[in-house]
C-alpha cells in the first residue's frame, strides 16, 4: 500500500470518533484533494467506513458487535399511509376485510394507475396479517412482477410454480417456485394482466383447489396455503372476467388528482423529509417551489412526484457542494419546466391554497430526523446518487473548474442537438419510404410555406429530418404523451420569427390531422425552421489540441512525427524538453506556446507526456488561460496514434481523455486477468432519438420481441448532443455489456455495432441483431449431447456448422425470425433428419402435402433451393414430405411483431 495512504489509515485507526478529510489533511500536512483521493480508494478497497451525513466523516471498520443496523421496527403499515383516514379509508377497509375473512383470508386484486401505490399497499396487507395474528411472524412476504417474463412463459411458469430436473434444457435439478416459497404467506404478483392465458389457467386451478404442479412434472401434485394478492394497472371493467370471478376482493387505489390538497403537501413533505434524513442535513424549500409540486400534472403519480423530488434535490445538493453553504435550498427554479407549470394552476385553486400560503413565510424548512419518515418506504435509501455528485465536484474542483451550471448544460445540451445531430442526419441518404407518402406531402406543403414567409432555402435531407420528427409527434400527441422543451423561452425570444411561423404551420398540422399542437411542440418546430443546411453542406469539425511533451532532445517531436505520418495528419504539436532545462522554464516555453495559438487550443487540450512530474501543467494551464486541459503520463506512440485519430475527427476532450486512459489501462491489466469482466455483465442494446421516444419507441417495439429480456435489456436513450449520448454509453458499459446501438443517426464508437432505424425495419438486419445477442446452444455442446446417438456422418461437428447456416439462410429467405431456442431445436432436428435417410430409415408423409405445396409454394421453393447444398454434400435426397415439415416448423413458429407486441405459435 502507497505509504501516504498507510499513514491515513493509521491515523483513522486512532480516532475512533472518525475523522473530516479536511482535519486529516491538517493533521498530516497533506493535500487536501490528494488526502480526499486516498480516502476514497480506501472506501473503495473497505479498509474504512464513510458516513453518510455532511461533511463526510471516515472512521475505521466496526467490529462485529460494534456495527449498527437501521431500524426496521417502523416497518410500513397501514397507518403510515398518507390518506389512511381519508381517500385510501374505504380501500383499508377492504384490505383488512380481506386479511381477516375466515379461514385463510381472499384472494385480492389491486387496481390503480402507474404510481399509485399498489406494491406498498400489498406490503400493508401483509404487516397487518402478521400484527393481527393471521400469518405468523415469520410467514413470507413474496413479490413477482410477470411483466419481467411476459415474453418468456415457460420462464414465467417456471418461476411461479417451480420447475423439475429435465423439464427443459438447463433444468439441471428441482427448483422451488415462488408459490412453494411463499406457503403460509402472501405472493404478490404485481401485473399480473402479463399473464399468458396458459398460466392463468395454471393460477385458477392453484386458487380453486390449493394445489399445483411444478413445470414437467406429470404425476404429484403439490399443496400449498398462499394468499394471492395481485396488482394491474388495467381498470376493473376492462379487465377479465375470469380474474374477477376467480378472485373476490377488488381495491381500486386513487390517483394523485383524486387525492386531496392536504394529502398530495403531505406525500411532498415526507419524501423531503427522507432525503433530508439521507443526507442528514436541513433542507429549506421555496414556498413557490411547493406549490408548484402540489399543483403540476404528475403523470405517474405519486412515483413521478418522488422521481422529481430526488432531481430536484440532487440540483439542490450540487449547489450545497460547489457553494459550500450551510444546508440544502430547492428553489423554484430548481424545479423541471413540467414542475414549475404547476404554478400556472394557482389562480384556479386558490381558495384551496390560502390557509397554506399564509403565515409560513418564504421558505419551508424540513430538518433531518423526523420521526414520521418510514425508511421502508423508501427502498433507494442508499447515499449512490449524492456520492457520485460529491465525487464529481470533487474532481472537478482538482482540475480547477469551480462551478457547474446544471441547467445550462441542459440547455445547451438542446442547442447542441440541433448543432450536430439534425445536421448530420441531414446529410444521410433519404429514405422516403419510412414516412407515409401523406405526411411527406404535408412537410413539403409546410415547407414550401415557410421558404416564402422566412425567404430561404429547405433542401430533402432537412425536410426528411422534420418529418421524421413530425411523425413521432403525432403519435405522441395521440397518446396525450408530451415532450416538454427545457429552453421554451429562449427558443420564443431569439428565434422570434421562425416561432410565428411555426404557429402557422401548427395550425395547418392541427386542422389536417385532427390534433392539439401544444407549444412545446412549436418550440421544436422553431428549432428545425431555423436550420438552413445547403446540399453541400459539411460539417464544421471542431477539434481537442493535441500537445506531446517529453524529456530529450528529439523523442516528442519523433513520437508525434511517426503517427501523423501514420495517419496522415498534421495535427498535434512536439516540445522537447532538454534534460538540463528547469521545471518553470519549460513551463514557461509551453504557456508562451499556447497564448500564441490560443484559437488552436479554444476546444481544450491534451498533454501527453513520459513523466507523471510534467502532469501538473494541466492545472496550471487551466489556471492561467481558462482552456480546459488534461494530461496523460507514460505516453506511447501507440497513446500519440490514438489521440491524434480521435482528435482528428473531432471527438471531445472528455472523450479522447477517458477512451485512451480505458484503452491502454486494459491493455496493460488485461493479460492478468482470469476472467474476462465481460461475463459479469447483463448484454444491452441501445436505440435512441433525439427526444427518447418517437422513433427510439418504434425501434424499442421492434427490437423487444426477438431478445430473451432476462439477459438483454433493450435501453431507449435521448440523443441531444453527439458527446453528450457517448458520455452516456461511457456510463452504461461499467453496467453492461452494449452489443448494439440502434437509431436514426449513425454512431461510431467504442466498437459497438450500429443498426439504423432502416435496419431495423429490414428482416435480414433484424435477424443480424438477434443472432449478435442471442445465446444459442454451442456447436460443442450439440455434439456432446448427440454423441453416439449419430454415427452415419463423418464429422458430426462439421454438419452442425453447416445446419446452424442454413437455419440462418432460410430465416433470411423466409423473411422471418425465429426464437434462439427454437433455432437449436431445428438444427438437432435436421441432424436426425440427415442421419435417419443416410440409415435407410423410413420417414413421416406430410398429411395434405399437395394444399400445403399450394399455399405456401415460394416458402417450400426456397427451403428446398437452401437444402440442395446439405443433399449434394451427403449425397441423400430429402423428400417433399420432409421439405414442407420443415417449412411448417419455420413457419409456426416464427416470431411476428403486431402493434407492438409479440406472438409466437407453436
Amino acid at each position: 500500500m502507497n505509504s501516504r495512504k498507510n499513514e491515513i489509515l493509521r491515523i483513522i485507526e486512532k480516532h475512533p470518533e472518525g475523522l473530516t478529510a479536511h482535519a486529516i489533511a491538517d493533521l498530516l500536512k497533506m493535500d487536501r484533494s490528494n488526502v480526499s483521493r486516498y480516502l476514497n480508494e480506501l472506501y473503495k478497497e473497505q479498509q474504512i467506513a464513510k458516513g453518510e451525513g455532511r461533511p463526510v466523516i471516515y472512521a475505521a471498520l466496526a467490529t462485529e458487535s460494534e456495527k449498527n443496523h437501521v431500524d426496521t421496527s417502523s416497518a410500513i403499515t397501514f397507518d403510515n399511509l398518507v390518506g389512511a383516514n381519508d381517500s385510501l379509508k374505504v380501500s383499508i377497509q377492504q384490505a383488512k376485510a380481506a386479511i381477516l375473512y375466515p379461514p385463510k383470508g381472499l384472494h385480492t386484486i389491486i387496481f390503480g394507475e402507474t404510481g399509485t401505490g399498489k406494491s406498498m399497499f400489498a406490503e400493508c396487507m401483509y404487516h397487518f396479517a402478521v400484527s393481527s395474528k393471521t400469518l405468523k411472524e415469520n410467514a413470507p412476504f413474496i413479490s413477482f412482477n410477470c411483466a419481467d417474463y411476459a415474453q418468456n412463459p415457460q420462464l414465467l411458469f417456471g418461476h411461479i410454480f417451480g420447475v423439475r430436473q429435465g423439464a427443459y434444457t438447463g433444468a439441471l435439478e428441482d427448483t422451488p417456485g415462488l408459490i412453494a416459497k411463499a406457503d403460509g404467506g402472501i405472493l404478490f404478483l404485481d401485473e399480473i394482466h402479463r399473464l399468458p392465458p396458459e398460466g392463468q389457467e395454471m393460477l385458477f386451478t392453484f386458487i380453486d383447489k390449493g394445489t399445483f404442479r411444478p413445470l414437467g412434472e406429470s404425476d404429484k401434485v403439490s399443496e400449498a396455503s398462499v394468499q394471492i394478492i395481485g396488482a394491474t394497472t388495467e381498470s376493473s371493467d376492462a379487465f377479465l372476467t375470469t380474474f374477477n370471478r376467480r378472485i373476490p376482493m377488488s381495491i381500486t387505489l386513487p390517483n394523485l388528482i383524486s387525492r386531496t390538497m392536504d394529502e398530495r403537501y403531505q406525500i411532498i413533505s415526507l419524501f423531503i423529509k427522507q432525503e433530508a434524513n439521507r443526507l442528514n442535513q436541513r433542507i429549506q424549500v421555496e414556498k413557490s417551489a411547493i406549490i408548484a409540486f402540489m399543483l403540476y400534472d404528475a403523470e405517474a403519480n405519486i412515483g413521478q412526484i418522488k422521481r422529481d423530488l430526488k432531481l430536484v434535490c440532487a440540483k439542490a445538493f450540487l449547489h450545497y457542494r460547489t457553494y459550500e453553504q450551510t444546508h440544502l435550498i430547492v428553489r423554484k427554479e430548481d424545479c423541471s419546466l413540467a414542475v414549475q407549470k404547476g404554478l400556472l394552476k394557482v389562480k384556479e385553486v386558490a381558495d384551496r391554497l390560502d390557509y397554506f400560503l399564509e403565515g409560513k413565510g418564504d421558505y419551508l424548512t424540513f430538518d433531518p430526523g423526523a420521526s414520521e419518515v418510514v425508511w421502508s418506504q423508501d427502498p433507494e435509501r442508499d447515499m449512490q446518487v449524492y456520492n457520485d455528485i460529491e465525487e464529481k465536484v470533487a474532481s472537478l474542483s482538482e482540475t480547477g473548474v469551480a462551478l457547474v451550471d446544471l441547467e445550462n448544460l441542459i440547455s445547451h445540451d438542446v442547442d447542441a442537438y440541433f448543432e450536430t445531430y439534425v445536421e448530420e442526419l441531414v446529410q444521410l441518404p433519404v429514405h422516403k419510404e419510412l414516412v407515409p407518402l401523406e405526411l411527406w406531402e404535408l412537410t413539403n406543403r409546410l415547407y414550401d410555406l415557410a421558404e416564402k414567409q422566412l425567404d430561404r432555402k429547405y433542401n430533402e435531407k432537412i425536410r426528411f429530418a422534420f418529418a421524421l420528427h413530425l411523425q413521432s409527434t403525432l403519435d405522441r400527441v395521440s397518446k396525450d404523451h408530451m415532450i416538454v422543451h427545457p429552453n421554451l423561452n429562449n427558443v420564443r425570444k431569439n428565434l422570434k420569427a421562425e416561432f410565428q411561423v411555426a404557429m402557422d404551420l401548427s395550425s395547418i398540422i392541427e386542422e389536417e390531422q385532427g390534433v392539439e399542437i401544444p407549444f412545446d411542440e412549436i418550440g421544436f418546430i422553431s428549432m428545425f425552421l431555423s436550420l438552413e443546411a445547403g446540399e453541400e453542406q459539411s460539417l464544421n469539425i471542431e477539434k481537442v489540441g493535441v500537445i506531446v511533451l517529453m524529456h530529450g532532445e528529439a523523442t516528442a517531436s519523433s513520437m508525434l512525427q511517426t503517427a501523423q505520418e501514420l495517419l496522415g495528419t498534421s495535427i498535434g504539436h512536439a516540445m522537447n524538453m532538454a534534460l538540463d532545462i528547469e521545471v518553470k522554464a519549460m513551463y514557461g516555453q509551453l504557456l508562451k506556446h499556447i497564448r500564441a495559438n490560443e484559437k488552436r487550443y479554444e476546444n481544450g487540450i491534451l498533454l501527453l507526456t513520459d513523466m507523471g512530474s510534467l502532469n501538473s501543467f494541466a492545472h496550471l494551464l487551466f489556471e492561467e488561460t481558462g482552456i480546459r486541459t488534461k494530461a496523460i503520463s507514460m505516453t506511447s506512440t501507440m497513446v500519440v496514434l490514438e489521440t491524434l485519430r480521435m482528435a482528428d475527427v473531432g471527438r471531445s476532450l472528455e472523450d479522447i481523455y477517458k477512451n485512451v486512459q480505458r484503452s491502454f489501462e486494459m491493455a496493460v491489466h488485461e493479460q492478468f486477468k482470469q476472467v474476462a469482466k465481460k461475463e459479469d455483465l447483463k448484454k444491452a442494446i441501445i436505440v435512441t432519438c433525439f427526444t427518447g421516444e418517437g422513433v427510439a419507441a418504434h425501434l424499442y417495439q421492434r427490437i423487444l420481441p426477438i431478445v430473451d429480456q432476462s439477459k438483454v435489456e433493450v435501453i431507449q436513450m435521448q440523443f441531444i448532443e453527439r458527446e453528450t449520448f457517448k458520455k452516456h454509453i461511457d456510463e452504461l458499459l461499467d453496467q453492461y455489456e452494449i452489443k448494439a446501438i440502434a437509431g436514426t443517426v449513425e454512431v461510431e464508437y467504442q466498437n459497438i455495432p450500429f443498426f439504423s432505424a432502416y435496419d431495423i425495419f429490414d428482416d435480414e438486419k433484424l435477424n443480424i441483431l438477434k443472432r449478435m445477442v442471442s445465446e444459442s446452444l454451442p456447436v460443442e455442446t450439440i455434439v456432446k449431447s448427440l454423441q453416439g446417438a449419430i454415427t452415419h456422418v463423418p464429422s458430426l461437428q462439421q454438419l452442425i456448422e453447416e445446419l446452424q447456416r442454413l437455419v440462418h439462410q432460410v430465416q433470411n429467405q423466409l423473411h422471418l425470425i425465429v426464437d434462439p431456442a427454437v433455432e437449436s431445436g431445428l438444427v438437432i432436428h435436421l441432424v436426425f433428419l440427415v442421419e435417419s435417410i443416410l440409415r435407410g430409415e423410413e420417414r413421416p408423409i406430410f398429411k395434405h402435402l399437395n394444399d400445403f405445396q399450394k399455399n405456401y409454394r415460394l416458402e417450400s421453393d426456397l427451403m428446398r433451393t437452401g437444402l440442395m447444398s446439405i443433399e449434394k454434400k451427403y449425397q441423400i435426397r430429402i423428400s417433399e414430405d420432409e421439405v414442407a415439415h420443415l417449412t411448417q416448423m419455420f413457419l409456426e413458429n416464427k416470431l411476428e411483431m403486431q402493434q407492438g407486441e409479440l406472438h409466437t405459435r407453436y
